[in-house]
């Protein structure tokens, strides 16, 4: 087995859903932040989170 194929594979739609959520709560944090002015590494890390997470999903298929 290539490495490529352990990145791939078919993700369900309850770990979708609980990824996709943990998605929308770092950018709820990340606009937070971005408002206010505050911390700007730890906005950083939250932009970094938030692309591995759409990486992610580019790289699985969603089963229905």
């Amino acid at each position: 087995m290539s490495s490529s194929d352990k990145n791939k594979g078919i993700i369900k739609q309850t770990p979708l859903i609980e990824l996709l959520n943990k998605k929308v709560d770092l950018k709820k944090k990340l606009i937070q932040l971005k408002k206010s002015h505050k911390e700007p590494k730890l906005q950083e890390e939250l932009v970094e989170a938030i692309a591995e997470i759409d990486e992610f999903l580019t790289k699985h298929r969603i089963q229905k």
